[in-house]
């Protein structure tokens, strides 16, 4: 729901609330951390774009799908980022459901 609303523990949403001294992403200097810019653009998570867009297509760059229809894809990439370890915990993975 944050990464939806924007409300994410990124530093332009950080910034906002005065949580964070810049707007700016730590790896793309002068360029914001927001949710579109963490999923789509950030050179720092690019090895785990690839395996997003390796099991989606061409859906891993559609980000009204990764926050509708793709949110368990949109999870594990933000677990493998270890983003929001800080703020949320290592396992940001729903539970498997058992067969």
């Amino acid at each position: 729901m944050q990464l939806r609303t924007g409300h994410a523990p990124l530093n332009a949403h950080l910034h906002r609330i005065r949580a964070s001294p810049s707007p700016n992403c730590e790896h793309c200097p002068g360029v914001p951390e927001d949710v579109h810019h963490y999923i789509l653009e950030c050179g720092m998570y690019e090895q785990q774009r690839f395996t997003l867009r390796r099991k989606l297509g061409r859906t891993a760059s559609n980000i009204s799908a990764l926050l509708t229809s793709e949110v368990k894809s949109l999870l594990t990439y933000v677990h493998q980022t270890k983003r929001f370890t800080q703020t949320h915990g290592e396992n940001l993975l729903p539970p498997e459901k058992e067969q």
